[in-house]
């Protein structure tokens, strides 16, 4: 009985270890959180402020490059993705080119895939040949209220 005890012990805690460790991370089975843009096509972002943001509720994505807020919908369907255009562009800014990137960028997202490993957690999003057009990383809830 004892020995019983002290298995259900630390089973139990080894599962709230668990659920600790992945409390602010996202379910990996859905496209979802707030994203720090740091590479389109395989070169640094040009402004530190590049944000995506996946709703799995509503099926929208939100995004901001340096000059307008742009949102869009999206269809996630195993991994695979598929955005629609994104819409909100209305204000021309000194750094539009970088927006016209971003946005091109996305227009080549086929898929997603979400790694943890050394650096981090990092959300890939990929082109039909598996080429990273875009790489961010979570932004924790702290960060979040602060933006």
């Amino acid at each position: 009985m004892k020995k019983l005890k002290l298995i259900l012990t630390c089973v139990t805690t080894l599962l709230v270890l668990n659920a600790c460790t992945f409390a602010h991370k996202p379910n990996t089975r859905y496209l979802s959180g707030n994203w720090q843009i740091h590479t389109l096509n395989g070169e640094p972002t040009p402004d530190a402020s590049a944000r995506i943001r996946f709703d799995p509720k509503t099926h929208q994505y939100f995004a901001y490059f340096g000059c307008n807020h742009i949102s869009g919908t999206y269809h996630d369907s195993n991994h695979t993705l598929r955005l629609s255009r994104p819409a909100g562009i209305n204000k021309l800014c000194a750094n539009i080119e970088d927006e016209r990137t971003g946005t091109g960028t996305l227009g080549f997202v086929d898929s997603w895939r979400i790694v943890n490993d050394n650096i981090g957690m990092r959300l890939q999003l990929l082109d039909k040949n598996n080429y990273v057009r875009v790489e961010a990383r979570l932004v924790q809830e702290t960060e979040n209220k602060n933006k």
